[in-house]
């Protein structure tokens, strides 16, 4: 095709605090010398699949259906991730791009497993439940995507050694040479890895984000090989930020001691007619059908209670209505916790209900998300090529509006979405 052609990169867990050091990278700069932007409110729950799945759908949870990372599977010690593409219940971007004609290649993009699109290669997780990595892969890939899985399969296949971000840099270079996709939309995840590890901020975060510059040397090494970087639009997105963690608050110990759950008291379900399924630094309560009304006093009244305490540092219980109207999140849950923020809504089984960075129990990661969008450092939206205006800032934009804005830079409709495209950006 003779159509510009997009090239959307997403640096999990970039924030706008960011830029300034990103800009003396020497990819990153490349891009950002006078790009387009927007600053970005993610959906709720800030998590890494609901909102990757907004930024191809234009769609939040309740409507494109990936509510969190994991699904809801109680008892399940590591619960399946959501990355199968069929689960998605709306079009996506990518969807209307084949429908119009277009090469259309996924590396390690969350949600993709599965699709049907002309390269492949997804981000998958719990692949000990599927076989394997060998035998998820060879599941999930396109037929082309399984070649290249195996041509780089070293890089991803034995622990500890797993580089996934040198593995999605390697295969996307491939890809952009040898495939030559009209649009490819590819996730790099160190940075992300860092802040989690080590918490938001620090000299780790600077390291990894000279990591992630040289993943993207090798992008663009390749696409300049190609001889089409002058007609390629180069999009760099990011997910969500990242809190400090202070302290895990663990609701499903509280449901224990109501009545509300049973555990074998090593950690294992047993039943539950309550059940919290954490989504970070927020959660997603559900409630079993069969709760006698009795039961579900005891557990309003366990609402009154961890909002009136202090020490839990629950700030807002909400229904599933009210989350769908203030943040479009919904889904086969009826409550959402909201944490303050860098208060992880725990849903383990076998620790204290309070847990505090500084206790000797304290366990994790000491940075997180799925916090509300409006805390903490924002994501972002940088972009670059025919489509954009060099410069052009649109300001403070929803998550859902960047998948319209990428299908108005390549020509197609996408009637589904709930955003608006920012036309501000584009040429």
């Amino acid at each position: 095709m003779n159509s510009p052609r997009l090239l959307v990169i997403s640096v999990d867990a970039m924030e706008d605090v960011d830029e300034a050091r990103a800009r003396t990278l020497p990819s990153f700069g490349r891009i950002l010398a006078d790009p387009a932007r927007a600053q970005i409110q993610a959906v709720f729950p800030t998590l890494t699949y609901p909102n990757h799945t907004a930024q191809i759908t234009g769609c939040p949870p309740a409507a494109s259906g990936i509510f969190n990372n994991v699904q809801m599977q109680p008892g399940v010690d590591h619960p399946d991730w959501f990355w199968w593409y069929r689960l998605i219940q709306v079009p996506t971007l990518l969807d209307r791009a084949v429908d119009a004609g277009m090469k259309v290649a996924t590396v390690q993009w969350p949600v993709t497993a599965g699709a049907p699109f002309d390269v492949v290669v997804p981000e998958i997780g719990n692949e000990d439940r599927t076989g394997g990595v060998e035998e998820t892969m060879r599941a999930a890939c396109s037929a082309r995507g399984y070649e290249l899985f195996e041509r780089h399969r070293d890089l991803i296949v034995h622990r500890p050694k797993r580089n996934h971000g040198a593995f999605a840099a390697a295969v996307a270079a491939d890809v952009l040479r040898e495939d030559r996709p009209d649009v490819m939309f590819l996730h790099l995840v160190e940075l992300d890895a860092a802040r989690h590890k080590d918490g938001p901020r620090g000299p780790h975060v600077e390291k990894a984000l000279r990591v992630v510059d040289g993943r993207l040397a090798t992008i663009l090494a390749a696409l300049d090989e190609t001889g089409e970087p002058e007609r390629t639009n180069i999009v760099i997105v990011s997910d969500h930020g990242q809190l400090d963690v202070v302290q895990h608050t663990n609701l499903n110990t509280l449901l224990a001691q109501r009545g509300l759950l049973e555990s074998d008291g090593e950690g294992h379900l047993r039943s539950w007619d309550a059940y919290v399924h954490s989504s970070g630094l927020s959660g997603q309560l559900f409630v079993s059908p069969e709760i006698s009304a009795v039961r579900r006093r005891v557990l309003e009244d366990l609402f009154d209670e961890i909002l009136a305490d202090p020490q839990y540092r629950i700030r807002k219980v909400w229904t599933a209505r009210e989350a769908r109207d203030a943040f479009g999140l919904d889904g086969p849950f009826e409550y959402v916790i909201e944490s303050d923020p860098g208060v992880i809504v725990g849903g383990a089984l076998d620790r204290r209900a309070v847990v505090r960075r500084g206790d000797p129990d304290f366990g994790g990661n000491l940075g997180n998300h799925g916090h509300h969008p409006g805390a903490g450092g924002q994501p972002v939206f940088f972009a670059t090529g025919p489509a954009f205006t060099p410069g052009a800032d649109a300001g403070r934009h929803r998550m859902i509006d960047e998948a319209p804005t990428l299908a108005r830079a390549l020509g197609v409709a996408l009637p589904d979405s709930w955003g608006q495209a920012m036309e501000e950006l584009l040429a």
